[in-house]
């Protein structure tokens, strides 16, 4: 195992073992770690703009997708692409981050279900960018700052409309 996928593992599991939600202990760790390298690709660091990994965008979709709110459609879409994507690819994770972007561009272009589904994590991934920190993604408010966002008030105080 190489010793970037040893880290990404590790860190998969840290996400895995410390959540609540029990729909994200089910979810295969080389789906995790799929989402996670897609989530690098669409979202790299700028230079006003923080990484997926920076802002969270992989924990904030893996508490949304463990919540009872969350949309089942878009679950099961979320999770059998990135199955149908680790099958069709399954050298994914041996590329380098060249040929990786390289291939995500090039499927998208060439495959509306591919499209729809990178377009997918792309709308996660920017709600999990801008969306209130106390959601999980949006770490340290780094993204309003990247923006020069004012918050706004009152910020909710618990999630997904329970009572305080």
């Amino acid at each position: 195992m190489k010793r970037r996928t040893f880290i990404q593992f590790s860190v998969i599991s840290t996400l895995l073992f410390t959540t609540n939600y029990s729909i994200a202990k089910t979810i295969p760790s080389n789906t995790i770690v799929l989402l996670e390298e897609i989530f690098q690709i669409i979202f790299p660091k700028t230079k006003n703009m923080p990484s997926s990994t920076e802002f969270g965008a992989l924990e904030y979709l893996i508490l949304n997708i463990s919540h009872r709110t969350f949309d089942d459609s878009d679950k099961t879409f979320i999770l059998n692409g990135a199955n149908d994507f680790l099958n069709s690819f399954p050298e994914f994770f041996n590329l380098t981050k060249d040929e990786k972007q390289q291939l995500i561009f090039s499927i998208v272009k060439e495959n509306y279900y591919a499209r729809s589904w990178i377009s997918k994590l792309t709308y996660y991934g920017l709600e999990g960018m801008f969306s209130d920190p106390l959601y999980g993604g949006n770490k340290n408010q780094i993204a309003w700052k990247s923006i020069n966002h004012n918050v706004g008030y009152p910020r909710p105080k618990k999630t997904y409309g329970q009572k305080i």
